[in-house]
């Protein structure tokens, strides 16, 4: 990609810019510098200050002080710059349409993380992937990201699938603004198309890399990116869905059981109960429920339950009685069904479960244990005991294809004969480890950022001690695992690394093939620690905060 200016060739100094302790992304200082030399942003008012800083934001609540007038200012700026282009100001808008006209490269690395992306609308947005998701051919394995362009999307797709994508490509791309040609079944045609056509068209179904956001910004455009500004925004984004996200990224990535199983099962299913009626009786379509919340701690199973639009958003984290006394009988049978952060917590009052009532105060107590888990996991992750953790991410299941015998659904549950797993040995494998590591930090780093979590964190001698133990143990590390443990967090924290995972996938490559001793201790002590916090939890089964009212009862369980 052409980026137009190079970090290297203007030596910026990030270190300059940012508050509270975050520097801003090297790449996107020296873009700055690019952008604000550039004959096009020429007689931008105050675009430097009298310390030299480039003063790149001209937010309009300015109350006081030299700068408080610098954002009307730019406003006539981008008026005036209208006019110079032909783009009468005070048209349709017409301030988003000069700022794209006018860049010079189309492209802007993001302020957080330095990610390049295109300004135009090149990227699927959710409703977008939605459609994609819901193709009966594609494989769970098949990944999806809002950072990926279009055309590379398309393009993995037909390398997948060939004629079944060609064929959906109309629909997929559908909207009811635009009539889509006759285009022969050639993927270099579509993909022309696509390119010179649809794209210029700026379609609900694309997103742009980044939003206009003249004259807040110099160069007209959000300094978050796509890939960060749900994240980084905090003056846009919802709150709740960056909780949202950010949970159930740790709920899915630090859960017990085969993942990659249960993926497979998912992208099964997601066609199969389109025509079946809910576990509750009511009519469909529905979704693929698990039936053990991965968000309180069970385990990543091949299992799922029909569930309808109403009763799927009821239940959201909480147990039935019939959840309950059904992971029972599984557990019964010898299977298990709860992550090793959560079993003793679910041991201790899984039988404690009569009712409705009491099913949901599980569910809370199994919540607050969750977060003291996460918490425990983020302080040794703090520490930097990447190799160490990465142990509780299942990587070895990528190891194995999966595939079911006589997958049927019976009940509104997911049944089948018999798994065959096969090995697979694949660049893709490798990439699918690395990003499961990637979320599974990020995700664990950014749980408790947010302030106002409600947390309730058991805090005694015994759990201060406990960790002291596990971070102790692991002190024992040998010099190759503190080596990997660098390279972890180099891949993990450097912003010229963060847009691909090929340096991490290499770092995951050299993990040990055994868990050293010190390993097996530190876990020892954790999982102590938490049978501990389990305890504790459980000793207030009657308290107030579990004790649930008639009003938190999910659809149909009263």
């Amino acid at each position: 990609m052409q980026l137009g200016w190079e970090w290297s060739d203007l030596s910026p100094d990030p270190s300059r810019y940012g508050r509270m302790g975050q520097t801003w992304s090297g790449a996107f200082v020296a873009y700055m510098e690019y952008i604000v030399k550039h004959e096009v942003y020429q007689g931008m008012p105050d675009a430097v200050t009298e310390d030299g800083l480039i003063q790149w934001e001209a937010p309009s609540n300015r109350k006081s002080g030299k700068y408080q007038e610098t954002h009307a200012r730019r406003l006539a700026w981008w008026r005036n710059k209208a006019m110079e282009i032909g783009i009468p100001p005070g048209t349709s808008q017409w301030i988003s349409r000069v700022a794209k006209a006018i860049h010079p490269t189309g492209t802007k690395p993001c302020k957080r993380c330095g990610l390049v992306l295109e300004l135009r609308y090149a990227y699927p947005s959710a409703n977008l992937l939605t459609r994609v998701s819901r193709l009966p051919y594609l494989s769970s394995e098949f990944e999806l990201s809002p950072l990926e362009h279009i055309t590379s999307l398309v393009s993995r797709l037909y390398e997948s699938y060939g004629a079944n994508l060609l064929d959906d490509l109309p629909r997929l791309l559908a909207m009811s603004s635009l009539s889509i040609p006759k285009i022969r079944n050639d993927v270099d045609d579509w993909l022309s198309w696509i390119e010179d056509t649809y794209i210029p068209l700026e379609p609900m179904l694309l997103s742009p890399g980044a939003m206009s956001n003249a004259p807040d910004r110099l160069d007209g455009f959000h300094s978050f990116n796509r890939c960060c500004r749900n994240t980084a925004d905090r003056g846009r984004h919802s709150s709740n869905l960056r909780l949202y996200v950010t949970d159930r990224r740790v709920f899915e990535h630090w859960c017990d059981g085969d993942w990659i199983a249960a993926d497979r099962m998912m992208g099964i299913t997601r066609t199969l109960f389109q025509r079946e009626r809910c576990i509750y009786g009511h009519d469909g379509p529905c979704s693929a429920d698990h039936i053990g919340p991965i968000s309180l701690g069970f385990c990543h199973r091949p299992e799922f339950q029909a569930l309808c639009t109403a009763c799927n958003s009821s239940k959201n984290n909480r147990m039935s009685f019939q959840d309950v006394a059904y992971l029972r009988s599984i557990e019964q049978s010898g299977e298990s069904v709860i992550s090793w952060y959560a079993k003793n917590a679910w041991d201790l009052r899984k039988d404690s479960v009569v009712d409705a009532e009491t099913a949901l105060r599980l569910s809370k107590l199994l919540r607050d244990n969750r977060q003291n888990a996460i918490h425990l996991l983020s302080l040794i992750a703090d520490e930097g005991h990447f190799v160490f953790l990465s142990g509780f991410l299942g990587l070895a299941y990528a190891d194995w294809n999966v595939e079911f015998v006589n997958m049927r659904v019976e009940s509104g549950r997911t049944l089948f004969d018999k798994v065959i797993r096969s090995p697979r040995n694949t660049r893709y494998v490798q990439l699918q480890k690395a990003r499961r590591v990637r979320i599974g930090f990020e995700s664990l780093f950014a749980y408790f950022e947010k302030d106002g979590r409600n947390a309730y964190l058991v805090s005694d001698l015994w759990i201060d001690q406990g960790v002291e133990s596990v971070k102790l143990a692991l002190k024992k590390s040998s010099s190759e695992i503190i080596g990997l443990n660098a390279a972890f967090e180099r891949a993990l924290g450097n912003e010229e690394l963060k847009a691909s995972d090929q340096f991490l996938y290499q770092v995951i490559d050299q993990l040990p093939a055994e868990e050293p001793d010190y390993f097996r201790e530190a876990r020892h002590h954790l999982v102590d620690t938490l049978n501990h916090v389990a305890k504790v939890l459980s000793d207030k089964w009657d308290d107030e905060r579990y004790v649930r009212s008639s009003l938190d009862f999910p659809v149909g369980e009263i």
